[in-house]
C-alpha cells in the first residue's frame, strides 16, 4: 500500500508544519469547494435555507427570462380612451397600443391593452412581425413572453396623476365617472363582437349606398365584391345595417 507520506498525512499526525505551500492550497481548495456548496444547494449551519420544502435551498432572487430581452418600447394611446389611477401620484390609459422591438428573439411586436377599474392590464390582441433572415416559428413564439411584454407596457405607459386630473377635468358633468378613482370597465368580449358587427354593418351601408349611387343594379354584390365576404355575410351585414337605420327597409318585391 502506498505510504501516506505527504503534507496531509503530516498534518494529521503532528499538526500542520509552519511552512507548507501544499497544504495551505489543499486548505483553502476545500474551504471554497464547502462554501461554494453550501451556496449551492447543500444546507450548512452557518448558512441555512431561505425557502425550504424538505431541507432544499431556494433563491430568493427570481431568475431572469432566458432568450427574450426588450430592446425598445413605446405607448399609443387609443380611443376610447381615459385614465384609472395607479396610485396616489400616478396614473395609466385605459386603453392603449404597446410597441416593441425585441432583440432576443429578433421580432417587432404591438399589443393592445386595457386597463380596467381593478387596475390590471388585459391584453386584447396582440401582433408579431419577424424578418426575412429570422421568420417567425412555432419555436420563436414560445420565446415570448406576453407577461414580461405587459410589465414593460404599464411602466412605459404611466403618467403622473395629473394628467388624469386634466382628463377628467375636460369631461362634460353628465359623463363625469361616478368614482373618480375608477375607470370605464373593460369591454366583454359579447361587447367587442357588438361592436365589430356594427362597424361591419356601417360599412356595408357605405358601399351599399355607394353602389346604388353609381346605378348598380346589385349593390349587394358589390358590397361582397369591396369586403372579400360571402353573400351570406353580407346579407347579415345589410340586415343589421338597415336594423340600425342607415339603410331604408325592403320594399315588398325587394332583396338584400
Amino acid at each position: 500500500m502506498p505510504s501516506r507520506s505527504g503534507s496531509m498525512y503530516e498534518a494529521r499526525r503532528n499538526g500542520p508544519p509552519e511552512s507548507s505551500p501544499r497544504l495551505s492550497y489543499l486548505i483553502g481548495y476545500a474551504s471554497r469547494a464547502l462554501t461554494h456548496h453550501c451556496h449551492g444547494k447543500a444546507v450548512c449551519r452557518d448558512h441555512p435555507t431561505t425557502e425550504h420544502e424538505g431541507g432544499a435551498y431556494r433563491s430568493a432572487v427570481p431568475r431572469l427570462p432566458k432568450n427574450f430581452k426588450i430592446a425598445w418600447v413605446s405607448v399609443d394611446e387609443l380611443t376610447p380612451g381615459g385614465y384609472v389611477s395607479t396610485g396616489r401620484d400616478t396614473a395609466v390609459p385605459t386603453h392603449f397600443q404597446a410597441n416593441f422591438v425585441l432583440s432576443e428573439p429578433e421580432v417587432a411586436m404591438q399589443i393592445e391593452v386595457m386597463v380596467g377599474a381593478d387596475r390590471r392590464p388585459v391584453v386584447i390582441e396582440a401582433t408579431v412581425r419577424g424578418k426575412v433572415k429570422a421568420p417567425i416559428t412555432t419555436s420563436v413564439m414560445r420565446q415570448v413572453l406576453i407577461d414580461q411584454l405587459v410589465r414593460a407596457a404599464m411602466v412605459e405607459a404611466t403618467v403622473p396623476a395629473s394628467v388624469r386630473e386634466r382628463w377628467l377635468a375636460s369631461l362634460p358633468p353628465g359623463v363625469q365617472p361616478v368614482d373618480r378613482g375608477q375607470a370605464e370597465p373593460v369591454p366583454s368580449a359579447e361587447q367587442r363582437t357588438r361592436g365589430q358587427a356594427d362597424h361591419d354593418a356601417r360599412l356595408a351601408a357605405q358601399i351599399y349606398n355607394e353602389a346604388v349611387a353609381s346605378g348598380d343594379r346589385a349593390p349587394g354584390l358589390a358590397v361582397a365584391a369591396a369586403m372579400n365576404r360571402s353573400r351570406t355575410q353580407v346579407s347579415r351585414y345589410i340586415r343589421r345595417a338597415r336594423d340600425m337605420g342607415l339603410l331604408p327597409p325592403l320594399g315588398p318585391s325587394e332583396g338584400a
